[in-house]
């Protein structure tokens, strides 16, 4: 079916955005050329039947929306109105076409990048860095799990110390290529472990740090692709 209603309903708040003099210029015509943008992209889709409570939800905050605006003067609360109103219009659409599956791409990066920036870090920056990033990463979970946009941007807090975990290791990993003996008789001297296990502690971690680094980049990258499908 053809997002009809929502459309007018769009097109109202259009003219209600022209003629709100509480918000600043800038903030005025940037919500009016993200939101003309999406009508437009609207007008071309057609809903599926399946996702109508998702459609009828749409309508309904964008009518509230409407008669709030009209109702409240506040140029803060009418701002932070419309630009969740806008977000919720972008996931929405990401829905109705079928793309929210890449939000669980995103998931499996960023896990991927937690796990083995909490394995790596310990040994370069002890339990503390790990347990201040524990509480941000579990929040993120959960929160991209919901689709919420503070959940993403939780989760996103993890890749710059991933990258500079990874920058370590990567970094210990060209000292043990020109040093190899060295660094095997530096970790058994340290560690009091056999030859085996010292060669597996010197070898393994510059090769996850590699796959750390690779994850934290695809997950930045899909993060900033999937950032509209969150609210």
């Amino acid at each position: 079916m053809k997002a009809l209603t929502l459309t007018i309903t769009l097109k109202q708040l259009l003219d209600m955005i022209k003629n709100l003099k509480s918000i600043k210029d800038f903030k005025r015509e940037k919500y009016l050329e993200q939101i003309s943008s999406i009508l437009n992209q609207y007008e071309n889709l057609d809903i599926p039947t399946n996702l109508s409570n998702i459609y009828d939800s749409l309508c309904k905050k964008g009518k509230d929306l409407v008669r709030e605006i009209k109702e409240n003067k506040n140029s803060k609360e009418n701002s932070d109105k419309i630009e969740a109103y806008i977000r919720y219009l972008k996931a929405a659409k990401a829905d109705f076409q079928g793309n929210s599956n890449y939000i669980n791409k995103y998931f499996r990066s960023f896990l991927f990048t937690a796990v083995l920036f909490l394995a790596l870090s310990p040994q370069y920056f002890g339990f503390i860095l790990p347990a201040v990033f524990f509480v941000p990463i579990f929040l993120g979970i959960r929160g991209v799990r919901n689709r919420s946009i503070t959940g993403l941007y939780m989760s996103l807090s993890v890749i710059p110390v991933a990258l500079m975990t990874s920058f370590i290791w990567i970094r210990y990993g060209i000292y043990v290529f020109s040093n190899y003996q060295e660094a095997i008789s530096q970790v058994i001297q340290a560690t009091g472990k056999s030859i085996s296990v010292a060669k597996t502690l010197v070898i393994v971690p510059p090769i996850l740090a590699f796959i750390l680094l690779t994850f934290a980049i695809i997950q930045g990258y899909r993060g900033y692709k999937s950032k509209d499908l969150f609210v």
